[in-house]
C-alpha cells in the first residue's frame, strides 16, 4: 500500500511541477531535476528505505558530550572572574582602595568567544588596612577614583559600576 501510495503521490507531483516550469533556457534542466526526483522516490518506494530526518540525531547520543561541554564553559568561566577579579582587587589596591565585592559578568560564545560585559565593584565597611581609603556612603570621590581607576585599565566596552554596599 506505501508503495503504491509513494508512486501516485510522486507522479501527481512531477505533472504538476513540470506544468509550472516556465519556457526559457533552464526548462530542459528543471524538467530533469524534476525526473530525478520521481524516480529516486520510486527507487526509495521499492527497496523499502525510508529516508526519516527527524531520528538522524538524538540527544541520548550527545548528551555526555553536551554536559562535558557545559561543565568545561562553567569552569572557564569561574576561572576567567577569579582571574580579573584579583587583578582588579591588586590594581585598586595598588591606589589604596579595597573593595569588599568584585562582581565580574563573563559571556562564552563559540570556541574563542570569551567576553568580560561588565565589572562591578562595591565597598563597604570592612575593616581595611592603615593605608586604605574609607568609603562611607556620601564618599564619592573615593568611588570617581575607583571608576577612573578600572575605566582607564580594562576595555571602554566593558562596562564598570563602582558602588557601595
Amino acid at each position: 500500500m506505501g508503495f503504491l501510495t509513494s508512486i501516485c503521490i510522486a507522479a501527481i507531483a512531477t505533472a504538476l511541477f513540470r506544468l509550472l516550469v516556465p519556457e526559457n533556457k533552464f526548462s530542459k534542466q528543471l524538467c530533469l531535476l524534476i525526473t530525478c526526483v520521481f524516480l529516486l522516490t520510486g527507487i526509495t518506494a521499492v527497496s523499502g528505505a525510508e529516508f526519516d530526518l527527524e531520528d538522524s540525531v538524538e540527544i541520548g547520543e550527545n548528551a555526555d558530550f553536551i554536559r562535558f561541554s557545559e561543565r568545561v564553559d562553567g569552569k572557564l568561566k569561574q576561572q576567567v572572574c577569579r582571574n580579573m577579579e584579583e587583578k582588579i582587587r591588586a590594581l585598586l589596591a595598588e591606589h589604596g582602595l579595597f573593595p569588599e565585592e568584585v562582581h565580574i559578568i563573563v559571556n562564552i560564545s563559540g570556541l574563542y568567544g570569551i567576553n568580560i560585559s561588565e565589572v562591578k565593584v562595591l565597598f563597604g565597611g570592612e575593616e581595611l588596612p592603615d593605608n586604605a581609603q574609607s568609603v562611607q556612603r556620601n564618599d564619592e570621590s573615593v568611588l570617581r577614583k575607583a571608576q577612573a581607576i578600572l575605566q582607564n585599565a580594562l576595555s571602554g566596552d566593558i562596562k564598570v559600576t563602582v558602588g557601595t554596599k
